[in-house]
């Protein structure tokens, strides 16, 4: 894949060169189809790998499906530069040519930039996983204060993965969407707790079933995991280049009692296995 990036770049300066030479203009056409091709191929395969990696749990779904959108909307530029090539082979118009050239040049390294940093981002660990009993007590959704230096020392490589993305990228406009996914396992909450009495105040129902309740709590766990991802992404934030260029997205959810993975085939009620937050970044 790289290789063919590489290829591609040779040819998007080959196509500016031969723009700048009167004589080489008839060759233009196929020069920049040449390219386009190549843009199509890479955009496939990357839509390819994007939905393994969603597959494979390594990619949140709605951000695979939104990174797959942006893609397909590149195949569709190209494929509209593609039909224009077949008319001007026709017309064999100098000046439409070399519009035709510009624009489809900006496509190209437009195409190429959001290629590369997908390449690249692919090639990082953007999933991480916690059991909830490093940051939580026992049927709790809260950090404790005792606790929390302890938790920021475990957020502490997610953030210097996403702050060594971007600013291997210093450029480039980011969004740095972050999803937390809590889970649970199936243990009751006893109506005389005092985590029963907490919860209630924040549930739709006013007599939640058990299935409600452990979704509530490992909704919260998410939340409590996400807000101090935040925080520790806000301390680091000076070693990012451009820091203006960088949107973040954090969202949190509640998985409740749904298991964390398909590959564990031998899950129990009460696994503690179960009881974990899962946190998946990307930049788009």
């Amino acid at each position: 894949m790289r290789q063919n990036l590489f290829l591609l770049v040779c040819l998007a300066s080959a196509i500016v060169f031969s723009s700048c030479a009167s004589t080489r203009v008839q060759n233009l056409t196929k020069a920049t189809l040449e390219a386009l091709e190549l843009v199509k191929q890479e955009a496939q395969r990357a839509i390819r790998l994007t939905e393994e990696k969603v597959n494979r749990q390594e990619v949140d779904p709605n951000i695979g499906k939104e990174v797959i959108n942006n893609l397909e909307a590149t195949e569709k530029k190209v494929d509209d530069q593609i039909v224009k090539a077949a008319q001007l082979e026709k017309q064999n118009d100098r000046e439409a040519i070399l519009k035709f050239a510009e624009s489809s040049h900006v496509i190209i390294q437009s195409a190429l930039t959001d290629i590369k940093s997908l390449n690249d981002l692919y090639d990082v660990t953007t999933f991480s996983q916690f059991e909830t009993a490093t940051f939580f007590p026992l049927g709790g959704y809260i950090i404790p204060q005792e606790k929390l230096d302890e938790a920021r020392i475990s957020m502490e490589p997610i953030v210097k993965r996403i702050i060594k993305f971007i600013g291997d990228h210093p450029n480039q406009r980011f969004v740095a969407v972050v999803v937390c996914s809590g889970h649970s396992d199936e243990t009751p909450v006893s109506k005389e707790s005092p985590l029963y009495k907490s919860l209630l105040p924040l549930m739709k129902n006013p007599n939640p079933t058990r299935q409600e309740l452990n979704q509530k709590i490992s909704e919260l766990r998410a939340k409590s995991i996400a807000r101090l991802l935040v925080d520790v992404i806000k301390v680091n934030e000076g070693l990012i280049p451009n820091p203006r260029l960088i949107n973040y997205d954090i969202k949190w959810l509640g998985r409740g009692e749904a298991y964390p993975t398909t590959k564990i085939k031998d899950y129990t009620p009460n696994d503690k296995r179960r009881r974990v937050v899962s946190l998946i970044w990307n930049v788009l």
